[in-house]
């Protein structure tokens, strides 16, 4: 065999494991791109509905979407037995007007860099609500603080 020969079956050798290596890569980046990008769908549609439930008053639904440790929170803020009691008192003075604004005063959604934790911006509405805080519990995105 020539020299040639040789330098041909190795060029395409290492270009055969290029390519396996580039389509193992672009594999794993498309799962966890695709992976991620559920997960903040997810994000935003808890974020979503929660604040289109605190708009309506829904205070079981509400509470149902919160961690236990918020829902106490929101209790003892609203100084209320409990967390539908307090989203009562919390929006019971909203108008129709006031109560739109917050149901759709959603803006975006993000990952903290070590993703444990949720955040969904909110734009400006009655209650002064910029953020809510989300903790995943069992592929379920709960509220865990409302800033």
């Amino acid at each position: 065999m020539s020299s040639t020969d040789e330098d041909s079956k190795g060029r395409a050798l290492i270009l055969t494991a290029v390519g396996l290596l580039l389509s193992i890569v672009g594999v794993g980046l498309f799962v966890t791109l695709r992976d991620n990008s559920a997960r903040l769908g997810a994000l935003e549609d808890t974020g979503r509905a929660f604040l289109k439930a605190l708009a309506a008053g829904k205070g079981e639904d509400v509470c149902a979407g919160m961690t236990r440790i918020a829902q106490s929170e929101l209790a003892s803020n609203q100084a209320k037995d409990n967390c539908p009691q307090a989203v009562a008192a919390l929006v019971g003075p909203l108008d129709d007007t006031e109560r739109d604004r917050l149901a759709s005063s959603y803006r975006s959604r993000f990952f903290a860099r070590d993703g444990s934790f949720g955040h969904v911006g909110v734009r400006d509405n009655p209650l002064g609500i910029t953020e809510l805080i989300l903790s995943e519990r069992d592929g379920k995105w709960l509220v865990a603080e409302i800033r």
